[in-house]
């Protein structure tokens, strides 16, 4: 396996008093941190997951899987798109923001490859919330300087 673009990314300690988190199943928790730490994850907070895949890295049948994912969805713990299968954690940038022009940029990348309209406007609205991402939405040529 190569080198990740991405190697870590932060979850923070409030999300055990999430009340969203909280009325969980293990089996759905555990599926928001696939999503959100897994090896698909962006940048962004973003990314494209084949139900097959998620089915074979968590050793779960589809209809678990997408039992689970229905339930982060209801939550409103992701942003989900059945079509392109393109998935968004919700409030990614709480504890992810772009620190930095370049890294505002790249993160609009991600959400721009994103063929799920669905997906990529919520990700994009909670991106423009943060202090890099409105900035950076409003002058690309920041992320030059």
């Amino acid at each position: 396996m190569g080198k990740a673009s991405r190697q870590f990314h932060k979850v923070g300690p409030t999300v055990w008093r999430s009340r969203r988190f909280l009325a969980l199943t293990n089996d759905q928790r555990l599926l928001w941190f696939y999503f959100s730490t897994g090896p698909h994850q962006t940048s962004a907070g973003c990314c494209m997951v084949p139900p097959a895949y998620a089915v074979a890295d968590l050793g779960w049948t589809r209809e678990h899987y997408e039992s689970c994912l229905d339930a982060l969805s209801v939550a409103d713990l992701i942003s989900h798109d059945e079509e392109t299968n393109e998935i968004y954690v919700c409030r990614w940038f709480q504890t992810s923001p772009p620190t930095n022009a370049k890294h505002a940029a790249g993160i609009a990348s991600n959400i721009y490859k994103l063929d799920s309209r669905k997906v990529s406007e919520k990700a994009e609205a909670e991106f423009l919330e943060t202090e890099w991402g409105a900035q950076f939405v409003g002058n690309p040529s920041i992320a030059s300087r």
